[in-house]
């Protein structure tokens, strides 16, 4: 991802946030010298490996897991985005812009087929989602028909190798500029304008 260096962010722990708040990914790879995409949740576990791993399933339908074993994956998360007029700058010389925020995890992908992990990779998958309900459904992997599911996806974990984080907010702008951009997000009623004015707002107050 091309990342100038104004945008950029290498912390561990605001990516691996970002990540968690933002799990519905999208996975690319080469399926018969083709790219190829799946869109799925992803979960992120710290302790694991040198830089953390990422936990996910797919089901078995779908080709991509086929081959893949021991290839490296690309797995995007993308957050909040949000056209930016020039209008708001109220300056001269201006021209529009998108701002949004995006993490790229590389790693190395691997299927798991024992029983007791794949189930421990569902399991997790569906504590984590559950976690908010009021009554959290539980998996009964005892029952012959989770244990028939099962049998139809296919299980995997990606050792991460490197990850990017890219926070374009506008950072390469005056604050003035910047603090006009908030205000003109703010009259939009869109959830993606609220959430990157929030975060300039929150970048240019850190920066005081």
């Amino acid at each position: 991802m091309y990342i100038p260096k104004s945008f950029e962010v290498t912390d561990k722990e605001k990516i691996f946030d970002f990540v968690r708040r933002n799990s519905f990914a999208i996975l690319f790879s080469q399926l018969e010298g083709h790219p190829f995409a799946t869109h799925l949740p992803l979960l992120v576990d710290e302790s694991r490996g040198e830089n953390g791993i990422l936990l996910g399933h797919m089901a078995k339908a779908n080709p991509h897991w086929k081959n893949l074993n021991g290839q490296e994956v690309l797995a995007v998360f993308q957050g909040p985005h949000a056209y930016i007029s020039p209008t708001w700058y109220k300056e001269s010389n201006t021209v529009p812009t998108w701002n949004y925020v995006a993490v790229h995890i590389y790693g190395d992908f691997k299927l798991i087929e024992n029983k007791q992990e794949m189930i421990e990779i569902i399991d997790k998958t569906g504590d984590y989602y559950e976690s908010s309900m009021p009554n959290p459904w539980k998996a009964d992997f005892d029952d012959r028909f989770t244990d028939g599911l099962m049998n139809g996806i296919a299980c995997f974990e990606i050792d991460i190798m490197r990850f990017e984080g890219k926070w374009k907010l506008n950072q390469n702008h005056s604050a003035e500029r910047q603090q006009n951009a908030v205000i003109g997000l703010r009259t939009q009623t869109d959830e993606n304008s609220v959430e990157i004015a929030n975060l300039m707002a929150e970048n240019l107050s850190f920066k005081k």
